[in-house]
């Protein structure tokens, strides 16, 4: 015979409560908005990162082709990349080096959003 649910040892019930299972879905819950926001934070980040990596390249390659170009002449150069991308560049003369006259070349590269602009920033001399 058993004994009345009254009566019974604490060991014997089995299951959650109620209140157990909704503190564990609001822990649940927490959880995974936070895993969510740290997606959406990771996404801006990469694509920031893509941002900055592209137009290091663009800076790079303005460098290049400038360098390449022997001598350059003392000029300034602005142009729209792309939406939200603005390269300047600028050649001046500068004083004359052991191997002879120098030119300082700079190249900026703006991007981002008005909320959060960045830009990368090259500088070099190409000796003539």
């Amino acid at each position: 015979m058993r004994p009345p649910p009254s009566t019974r040892s604490p060991r014997l019930r089995r299951g959650f409560t109620l209140i157990e299972l909704m503190v564990a879905l609001v822990v649940f819950d927490v959880a995974l908005l936070a895993y969510a926001a740290d997606g959406a934070l990771l996404v801006r980040l990469r694509q920031r990162a893509e941002q900055r990596d592209a137009s290091v390249a663009l800076a790079e390659s303005r460098l290049e082709r400038l360098r390449a170009a022997g001598c350059p002449a003392a000029a300034i150069g602005d142009s729209l990349v792309a939406p939200g991308i603005h390269e300047s560049w600028r050649v001046t003369e500068t004083a004359s080096g052991a191997s002879g006259p120098l030119r300082a070349v700079q190249d900026s590269v703006a991007f981002g959003t008005l909320a959060a602009p960045a830009a990368v920033v090259l500088r070099t001399s190409i000796a003539c």
